[in-house]
């Protein structure tokens, strides 16, 4: 049974609990054998009957509230909305007070609320709790409504300043398109499309100088004749997780599954198991940048309603854990859905219809703190209109939002692909991110390298995220905390580590980074470029203890190897101090080694002191890269 038809039968009942007056009036012989008729139809459910006896009744007797409530009932279950409005409108008009004119008011609520006239809403939302009792089920809901009604007039005249455009036909070429997802570079769009055979598969296209590619099926590995769709993909476009349906492998009617690309062609999927999918409802996956959480909707037991957000987290080990419930600041007793986590890894937009918004589906952003979400915020109008939106989606920079939006356009289309600029009022609400790209290869041959990378913010000296070059290409991609410093450490087998050190700032919102790596041989020098000292002196910084473990792990994965260990300093002060200065700082780094484990006998320290400049010392960018500590294969 339909919600609509759920609601009618329900009304049905309260009504025939109410005291009615129709009979206490003085009818004629055929007014009352009409009445008689339409009232045994009703009860019995008869209601094709029921119709042609109020019809007939109002004739006799229009000032008879009783017939036009019913009729409009009858006309609502119908779904012929004119007329429903009609003889409700007559029906409170002759019994305004009445405890029976509470669905008429209720109705005539929601159908000025869909048609946005919120204050009018408010007004028949209002009577109507005034008629109902007060802890019934249409009460509540009546009370829900209210509520959503009170938000839109205030909504209404604080409106945000965007203007969405569409993607285009090239985009929106099928019946419906919905739930976008980009790379974090923004050059990639996938998202899922309705055929007119009603098959949901989903769609790839790439950024072009003047707008976006035509759309292609992303995989036929991925996409089948049962429904794939509501996808999420990692920052570097190399990981896909998506929903499927109906699929052998399945543990219940929807599934997440999960997929990688190598080259240019995705692995044929497979279930993300049994630990994340139940025999209940799994979809709408979003993936945090680093790819360790993933966030997706599920009508399992255990929530806060008729289906919730949820998270699970993988472990070091790769495995994901059980799903845990983002709890009731997040989720309501009615439907969330659609979760996205931003890129900044804190911020989460989803869809919800169980807060107050401006009708149907709204969009609503919550920010995760240590210990908890902060309370839903509704993204406001005209981002959220009457009719659905979800499968929202904002760009790592922050700059722009895609969503669906489920209301008509002038062409008649609905579902349809847009996107607009974020306005200030909602940017000042989440920490945008920056990103970096690059590739990694062969310094000597150019080839590229499939190479482990791990960044760091040198801030917190905490790992931000773990990752690889892809084989064929050497490409990586990943997000970056912005206004901080970062280190990225590189490690390819056969390879020397490498070390770098970069600043991401709002005025470079993506960094290009290409690696060139050096093959493990005789006389090959790296430099550590995230070993700290003092000005002027030779202890290490506590800053340094990341790099030095990195080099730590580098040599104990080498046991034959054998080390010079090199200090350097700028041209500034005497020469025999610079030299003093730059052993002293080598054999901090060589007693650090040994200390945490490394042979004494695998390892030199040498100074240098300014003998051995990189650039010119005639600058201060230039002194400060020529202070520094390298390492040498002996």
């Amino acid at each position: 049974m339909s919600p609509l038809a759920r609601l009618f039968f329900l009304i049905v009942f309260v009504l025939e609990t109410l005291a009615v007056t129709a009979q206490d009036k003085v009818m004629s012989r055929r007014t009352r054998e009409l009445y008689e008729n339409a009232s045994t139809a009703w009860k019995e459910r008869k209601l094709d009957q029921a119709l042609l006896f109020y019809e007939k009744l109002v004739e006799l007797e229009p000032g008879l509230s009783e017939a036009h409530l019913r009729l409009g009932q009858l006309y609502e279950w119908q779904r012929k909305p004119q007329l429903t409005r009609h003889h409700y409108q007559q029906s409170i008009a002759l019994n305004p007070n009445g405890a029976e004119s509470a669905t008429a008011y209720q109705w005539l609520g929601r159908d000025t609320f869909q048609r946005e006239c919120y204050d009018s809403a408010e007004v028949y939302f209002t009577k109507a709790l005034s008629l109902y009792p007060e802890k019934s089920n249409l009460s509540a809901v009546t009370k829900k409504w209210n509520l959503s009604a009170q938000f839109a007039q205030k909504a209404l005249v604080r409106p945000l300043n965007i203007t969405k455009r569409s993607l285009g036909d090239t985009v929106n070429f099928l019946e419906a398109q919905f739930f976008p997802v980009l790379t974090a570079d923004n050059e990639t769009l996938i998202f899922t499309g309705l055929t007119l055979q009603r098959d949901e598969n989903m769609y790839i296209t790439h950024r072009t100088a003047t707008g976006w590619e035509i759309p292609k099926e992303i995989s036929e590995k991925i996409n089948s004749t049962d429904n794939e769709g509501t996808c999420t993909i990692s920052a570097d476009g190399t990981t896909l997780v998506f929903t499927a349906c109906n699929r052998k492998d399945g543990y219940g009617g929807c599934d997440l599954y999960i997929t990688r690309k190598e080259g240019n062609e995705w692995l044929t999927p497979k279930n993300i198991g049994d630990v994340v999918n139940s025999r209940y409802w799994e979809s709408q996956p979003s993936l945090s940048a680093d790819g360790t959480k993933l966030y997706f909707s599920s009508d399992r037991p255990g929530g806060q309603g008729k289906s919730d957000i949820w998270l699970s987290q993988r472990d070091p080990t790769g495995s994901w854990q059980l799903p845990q419930n983002l709890g009731p600041n997040v989720n309501t007793a009615d439907e969330e859905s659609a979760p996205f986590i931003h890129a900044n890894g804190r911020t989460l937009f989803y869809a919800s219809n169980g807060l107050p918004g401006m009708g149907g589906y709204d969009l609503f952003m919550s920010q995760q703190t240590d210990s908890s979400w902060t309370e839903p915020r509704n993204l406001g109008y005209p981002i959220n209109t009457v009719s659905d939106q979800i499968g929202f989606y904002i760009s790592s920079d922050g700059q722009k939002a895609y969503y669906t939006d489920d209301r008509r356009d002038a062409k008649g289309r609905r579902a349809m692909l847009y996107e607009f600029d974020i306005p200030d009022t909602l940017k000042s609400m989440f920490v945008p991110t920056n990103y970096i790209k690059g590739r990694v290869f062969d310094q000597r041959t150019n080839q590229p390298l499939m190479a482990s990378l791990e960044l760091y913010d040198l801030g917190t000296q905490k790992k931000v995220s773990t990752f690889t070059s892809q084989a064929e290409t050497g490409a990586y991609l990943t997000v970056l905390n912005r206004n901080s410093a970062h280190a990225i450490y590189v490690q390819a087998e056969g390879y020397l580590f490498k070390s770098l050190t970069f600043l991401a700032s709002d005025s470079l919102p993506s960094i290009q980074l290409d690696i060139p790596l050096e093959k493990v041989e005789k006389d090959r020098v790296e430099v550590l470029n995230n070993i700290y000292f003092a000005t002027g002196e030779y202890a290490l910084d506590e800053k340094s203890r990341v790099e030095l473990s990195k080099m730590l792990d580098f040599v104990k994965a080498n046991p034959t190897l054998k080390l010079e260990i090199s200090g350097h300093t700028d041209d500034v002060g005497g020469d025999k101090e610079n030299k003093e200065l730059s052993l002293r700082r080598a054999q901090s780094v060589v007693k650090y080694l040994v200390d945490s484990g490394m042979p004494e006998s695998r390892l030199v320290a040498v100074g240098y002191g300014e003998t051995k400049p990189r650039v010119p010392n005639d600058s201060a960018e230039n002194r400060q890269l020529n202070r520094r500590i390298e390492w040498r294969i002996l």
